[in-house]
This record gives structure tokens, sequence and C-alpha cells, in this order.
């Protein structure tokens, strides 16, 4: 299952860097300047391929019976180390999964030092920048989100025979891993422990976990990897937002995706987006909100997105992935829909919000998704955009 993960977020990096490639050549047709080069970064072919991440692997393999040589393990390592990537000798094999489930912390002491030492993988740099949420970016330069390093390190991981399992931490923007099985322990005098690739590798106690991310009761429970990729999405989708809208890209100060946006409740926010030309005939990206004492209106030629509002299209696409992702989940579904509001695609979004009303309103009292006002807002919504659709129609 990693790998099918690690497959398909190349595959939101391919559609990412292809509409990054497509929008960089119609901004320097447009005469727009070369800062439009941040929006894209092609890959190798050995990253889009999987060949790095295999080896990755191979390098960590070796990293690994290392370590176990030191611990005074000679007899059957070689023979082990070469019948991982060789599965052919059933015996051997099983010889190599034992002594990962016998020393999984080895393993990923082995896998620390290849990653964050001898390759230099690290944690964003700042927040907002979506490359960092792309795998053939993190891959080829090493700047990662924690949902895109939690990818590479699951992949490694499994690769190596060590099954874990991702756990979403604050909404599916942060995650650590855990064994997905009892076969591997990461247990100390009765304490579970957690591994957290964002922090290079670092094993934490869940009680550590659970305190510093108030975790309530139940404590750390794994998520599907549905929902993972369903939280990088999350992420990028803030990331193109917040670009779009110049707000803060960092998660306490961000202008939210939200229904009080929409509505222009939000902290006496309006936010409205709108492309066109100055008295100059220069393209303009604009951006509106209601606490400014004027307007923003810059020229796209000093910018590197550009009048179409590439960044809220990209914001859109990643809400529509997560959608699918999430079919049951009507807090995504509300996220399409409040992004193709902000689009101006006003029908589809009426359409999508409509369903997320009436399936909210079939929902029993005591299992409800939204409160009662987060419904009033709702319907406040939905209304308002019937009336833009009856009037552009009239």
């Amino acid at each position: 299952m990693a790998s099918l993960t690690a497959a398909a977020c190349l595959l939101l990096a391919l559609e990412e860097e292809a509409a990054a490639q497509a929008i960089t050549a119609y901004a320097d047709a447009e005469g727009w300047g070369p800062d439009t080069a941040r929006l894209g970064s092609v890959g190798s072919a050995g990253t889009w391929s999987l060949e790095r991440i295999e080896s990755l692997a191979e390098e960590a393999a070796r990293a690994f019976y290392i370590k176990l040589q030191e611990l005074g393990w000679t007899e059957g390592v070689a023979a082990a180390a070469a019948a991982r990537a060789d599965a052919s000798d059933s015996t051997l094999l099983a010889f190599h999964l034992d002594l990962v489930r016998s020393y999984p912390t080895q393993l990923i002491l082995a896998i620390n030092h290849v990653l964050f030492e001898r390759h230099g993988y690290r944690r964003q740099r700042r927040h907002g920048d979506p490359l960092d949420s792309r795998l053939s970016n993190v891959l080829e330069n090493g700047n990662g989100s924690p949902g895109s390093l939690a990818v590479l390190y699951l992949e490694l991981c499994g690769r190596m025979g060590l099954a874990l399992e991702p756990v979403a931490l604050e909404g599916g923007r942060y995650f650590v891993l855990m064994p997905a099985d009892n076969a591997a322990s990461l247990s100390v005098a009765g304490e579970r422990f957690v591994i957290d690739p964002y922090s290079e590798g670092l094993l934490m106690s869940e009680a550590e976990i659970c305190e510093l991310f108030e975790v309530g009761e139940g404590g750390l429970q794994p998520c599907s990897f549905a929902t993972m990729l369903a939280g990088i999405l999350t992420v990028l989708r803030d990331s193109h937002w917040c670009a779009a809208v110049g707000c803060p890209p960092e998660p306490l100060l961000m202008v939210p995706v939200s229904v009080e946006v929409a509505l222009g409740e939000y902290r006496d926010v309006e936010v409205s987006t709108s492309s066109g030309e100055d008295e100059a005939g220069v393209p303009t990206f604009r951006v509106s909100f209601s606490e400014s004492p004027t307007e923003a209106e810059v020229p796209t030629g000093r910018q590197w997105w550009p009048a179409e509002g590439y960044h809220l299209q990209r914001a859109l696409a990643a809400a529509q992935k997560r959608a699918w992702l999430l079919p049951d989940d009507l807090h995504a579904l509300l996220d399409y829909a409040l992004c193709l509001y902000f689009s101006k695609q006003y029908e589809d979004a009426w359409q999508e919000l409509g369903c997320v009303l009436q399936a909210a309103k079939g929902e029993p009292l005591e299992a409800a998704t939204f409160g009662e006002r987060e419904v009033e807002q709702m319907e406040l919504l939905w209304e308002k955009m019937r009336l833009q659709l009856a009037f552009a129609g009239s």
C-alpha cells in the first residue's frame, strides 16, 4: 500500500507540474518576467519512476546491516541483506524480516542517517510553498512538508520490511507513523513510541504526541492512506489559496476557506478576486479585503502568478481531489463548494453546497457534522448564490 501512496503522490505532483509549466509558458509569452519559473521544478527520470526511492532504500539497507554488525551480528547478515532485494530465497527473506522486527530501532537509525544526515532531507523552510507538498520536488530538492516527508519515510520503511501506518494530526496537516502490527514493537517499559519524520525521524512517546497536539481520549489512531493523501491535498490547497488572496500562509494567520469568509463575516473581511486590465492595459489580479482602506490591485508583470488566478484554480483542483478521496466527509465537500464559489463558478458551487446542506440536514442530531449556526450560514450562502445566478440569467 505504501508504494501506491507514493505513486499517487507523484501523480498529484505530475499534474501540478504540468499546470505550472503551462502557465509559465503562457506568462513568458505575455512578457510577465522570469519569476514564473518558481512555479515548477521538473524532476529527473529516476524521481518519476521511483528509482530514487529504491536507491535510498538500498542505501538504508546497507546502513542497517552495518549497525547490526556493530552489535555483533555477523553470521548470515550478508546473505540476508541480499535476500531483501531478491525475494526468491524465502528462508533468507524470512531471516531479514526477523532482524527488522527484532531491531526496529536500528532500522530507524539507519534510515534517519541516510535521509537526514547523508542526503540532507529536511523540513520546509517556510509555510506556504506548494513545491514542498510535491513528492517529486521533495526527492529532488530535499525540502518537504510533514505529509510529503511522512510518505517518503513510509515508503522506505515498507521496502525494508517494517510496515507502518500514518496517524493524522492537526486535521491532516501533520503526520506521525506507528507500527502496523505487533510484530515490530516500538515500546519501552510499556510505553509506546511513534516516529516523527518531520523531526528527522525522532522517536516520541505517544503521551508526548498526545500532549503536544492535544489529542484527547482514545489516543493516537492510524488513518487510511486515502486520509493521508487528503491531508497532503489540504496543505497544497492552503498554499495555493494563501498565494491567491495574498494572506499569510501560517495556519493561525491565514484567511480560511470558510462560509464566514464567503459571507464577509470573518474578522470583518470580505475577500473577492477578479482579473482584468488597468487603465494602461496591463493585466491585473485583484484581491479585495473590506478591512483594508483600498483594494490591492497589482500589475501581474511583477508577480509570479498570472492574471487568471493560477493559484486559485490550483486550490480548487486540490479541493476537488480531496472531495473525491473523502466522499462521505462533509467538511471536504464543503471546502470544494467554497473553492468553486471563490473561483466564481457559482452554478457548480450552488449545486455542491446544496448537496452538502441536504446531507447535513439528514444527519442524526447526536452525530451532526455542523452546528445549527453553521447550517444557517450555509443556507444563507446558498440563497446568495441562487440570487447571483438569477441576476446573471436575467
